[in-house]
């Protein structure tokens, strides 16, 4: 079973940033999205597409950086987790290197901020 990759993209401007299958899968195993759909009244799910505006777009950066300091303060080399249940009530995991999921999620945050700061909303293709 493939990990499911996401998009964002700026609207007005073209600018579009592609995030990896195990970075996105984590911010959903990690309940990144569940978590601030809860605090926003918003509804960002997976295998959808929605718009932010960018109150929003600025909310998912104080949130990003919740998470970037989480990783950079966690204490381990790799990051494990469960992406995906099977038909069979299994499960599907994968161990990635929290530098790279570091990394990348900073890459999104940045740019996120550079959406926020053109005020330009944002499409994620989650």
């Amino acid at each position: 079973m493939t990990m499911q990759n996401s998009m964002a993209s700026m609207k007005n401007e073209g600018g579009k940033i592609h995030l990896s299958g195990p970075l996105s899968e984590w911010l959903f195993s990690s309940k990144f999205w569940f978590d601030f759909n809860a605090r926003h009244g918003t509804m960002f799910d997976q295998f959808e597409e929605d718009d932010a505006d960018v109150p929003i777009v600025n909310a998912i950066v104080e949130a990003l950086d919740v998470k970037v300091s989480f990783l950079q303060n966690l204490g381990v080399s790799d990051i494990e987790f469960v992406y995906r249940w099977t038909p069979e009530q299994g499960f599907l995991k994968i161990s990635v290197p929290r530098e790279s999921l570091l990394s990348e999620l900073v890459r999104f945050r940045d740019f996120l901020v550079d959406a926020a700061a053109k005020n330009h909303c944002v499409t994620l293709s989650l």
